[in-house]
């Protein structure tokens, strides 16, 4: 039986359920699609439930730190730039509350995650296959066989980034950092399907999809994704006990990935090469710590590491350097120090109540492994973001919140979690 309707245009909560599922569907591919079915979602939330939001929003802190985005936008060395780089902050805020207040509402709000991380993981099975064929085509030898051929100008004509796949994000951290969000989800069903006996017959499949979803990030040739992924794997088959044999899979993998990066190298880099230019990224961090105590209160403006900053203090001065490649480092020098405390302390309370629900509430085995995927998945990207900057990125930027708020939702969930979960089906 469908939900019933509701105040808000008359839309059911099935419905909304179904709108963020077809903005996940098409998410990599058509970002601005995906961006209109959200905003959908958003507006109907908002009329719904306005009155929910603005005081999750203000009782947390989001609302103040806000105003403080707002302050720097008025004191910035570049105000339209800071203002135009708000906008991957502030609406988010309110996308991340929406999710949190509308998916305990649903029927089925177990049901509803497993499905949004299910899409998300099939929807990259395409992305992934086309990464191998791109290694192959940029590698020497595809270059020489098949470089011109007219057919296949459109991928020789893009920025080149030597040996590693960018597929349709344009970047190879860019897709590196979306695969990392996936691989979590990954893991978490891989686990979910193993724990139900009624389900483990697909379980080849979740597992395949997201194996390759490991090799995506493989062929991204990122270091960080590389690292971020060996991690992800040993952390949630280490802390998560009954997954332990995730753990042993991770070790394999892990294997098998230092094995292939001396062998062929990691994005057409010897594993030498690739370690010594890590360094280059400590020295963009100087850069911007020189910069905090110019402006430590409300920063020079968001945006404003780019024209700020001294290309001969950078060992590379060829290079451009669009942000600090740290995202506590950035917000410290662009938007200032309690800003980025009060980001940090906001988005680890929530983290942290979730994990606490996760690890230390009485759930059953598949809900504990859904769960422990979503958080997988959102500690993918805030290590990402340890070394780099992909948020710019719609995509990793809407899946980021979404997982946040996913989150949120399971604190308020915790009550209902132990007792409504279906056991988990054993052996």
């Amino acid at each position: 039986m469908e939900p019933t309707k509701e105040n808000g245009f008359g839309v059911s909560s099935l419905a909304l359920e179904r709108l963020v599922l077809a903005s996940l569907v098409v998410l990599p591919y058509v970002v601005y699609g995906a961006i209109a079915t959200l905003g959908s979602f958003l507006i109907v939330s908002l009329h719904r439930w306005h009155r929910q939001i603005w005081q999750l929003l203000y009782t947390h802190g989001w609302v103040w730190l806000a105003l403080g985005f707002g302050v720097g936008v008025v004191l910035s060395e570049a105000p339209a730039e800071s203002a135009l780089q708000t906008l991957n902050f502030i609406p988010f805020f309110i996308f991340y509350a929406a999710i949190a207040i509308a998916v305990p509402t649903f029927r089925q709000p177990l049901k509803t995650l497993h499905s949004w991380a299910v899409t998300l993981l099939v929807s990259t099975i395409p992305i992934n296959l086309a990464a191998v064929v791109e290694i192959y085509l940029r590698s020497p030898s595809g270059l020489s066989r098949w470089g011109s051929s007219p057919w296949l100008q459109w991928l020789y004509l893009k920025t080149s980034y030597g040996a590693r796949a960018s597929t349709v994000f344009g970047h190879p951290n860019a897709f590196a950092n979306y695969m990392v969000i996936v691989f979590g989800l990954g893991l978490g069903l891989c686990a979910y399907y193993l724990s139900r006996r009624d389900l483990r017959a697909k379980s080849p499949w979740i597992c395949g999809a997201t194996a390759l979803v490991l090799v995506g990030i493989f062929c991204s040739g990122s270091r960080n994704g590389l690292l971020i992924a060996g991690l992800q794997l040993l952390l949630f088959g280490g802390l998560l006990r009954p997954y332990r044999y995730i753990f042993w899979a991770g070790l394999g993998a892990i294997a098998l990935m230092v094995i292939s990066a001396l062998i062929w190298g990691i994005g057409g880099r010897t594993l030498p090469e690739a370690l010594a230019t890590a360094s280059l990224r400590l020295s963009v961090w100087r850069l911007a710590l020189d910069m905090i105590p110019h402006h430590p209160w409300f920063g020079s403006g968001l945006g404003t590491f780019k024209l700020l900053y001294d290309p001969a203090d950078f060992p590379v001065a060829d290079d451009f350097l669009p942000h600090a490649h740290n995202l506590w480092l950035m917000l410290a020098a662009e938007a200032g120090l309690p800003v980025a405390l009060g980001f940090t302390g906001l988005v680890g309370w929530v983290v942290g109540r979730s994990t606490y629900t996760v690890i230390c509430a009485p759930l059953p085995a598949d809900t504990l492994a859904l769960l422990g995927g979503y958080l997988a998945g959102f500690g993918g990207t805030t290590a990402f973001a340890v070394f780099d900057l992909a948020f710019y990125d719609g995509r990793i930027n809407i899946l980021g919140w979404l997982l946040l708020g996913s989150l949120q939702a399971i604190t308020y969930l915790a009550p209902k979690l132990g007792a409504k979960s279906t056991p988990s089906k054993s052996a």
